[in-house]
């Protein structure tokens, strides 16, 4: 079999064998190379298969997370009505949350600006549906009316499945 000489040991020719094992180094029954080759290749084999299977469970898990972002983007809504009152002491104003919820949703109302008067007004979601509800304020101070233009009055409906 002919030998080729590689820093002082010899070892076999990729021509003289079969194509699988080369044999040699300090002695002639030493695998080197193609054994080295098979390892490092079942090594890397191994762990692309362990990637292969983390990739998947990430893949799950982002198919389920994008679901749930849509389903909370797609279950939430939030807006702003603008409220003019004129010698009152208490209103009410429907309200589209321009999108249908699969049940009625929990509604939260919350005054977002305002000033003197208007800081002692409650506001609350009444009626509720699952396409809107009808926006309620009344003043704290009893028998006390009330003018103002343009108050924002901010209000967030969330369905929970």
């Amino acid at each position: 079999m002919p030998n080729t000489s590689n820093y002082g040991f010899d070892y076999e020719s990729p021509t003289s064998l079969p194509g699988t094992t080369l044999t040699g180094g300090p002695t002639t029954t030493m695998p080197v190379l193609a054994v080295q080759v098979d390892a490092a290749l079942a090594a890397l084999a191994s762990v692309v298969s362990d990637q292969a299977t983390t990739i998947a469970a990430l893949q799950a898990a982002i198919t389920a997370n994008t679901t749930n972002i849509t389903n909370l983007t797609n279950w939430t809504r939030r807006g702003t009505v603008l409220t003019s009152v004129s010698a009152t002491d208490s209103f009410t104003t429907p309200v589209s949350f321009g999108f249908t919820f699969p049940a009625v949703p929990t509604v939260t109302v919350n005054l977002e600006s305002g000033a003197g008067a208007t800081g002692r007004w409650d506001f609350r979601a009444i009626t509720p549906t699952t396409t809107g509800f009808t926006l309620f304020g009344f003043s704290n101070a009893s028998g006390s009316a009330s003018t103002w233009t343009d108050i924002p009055l901010g209000w967030t409906a969330v369905y929970r499945a």
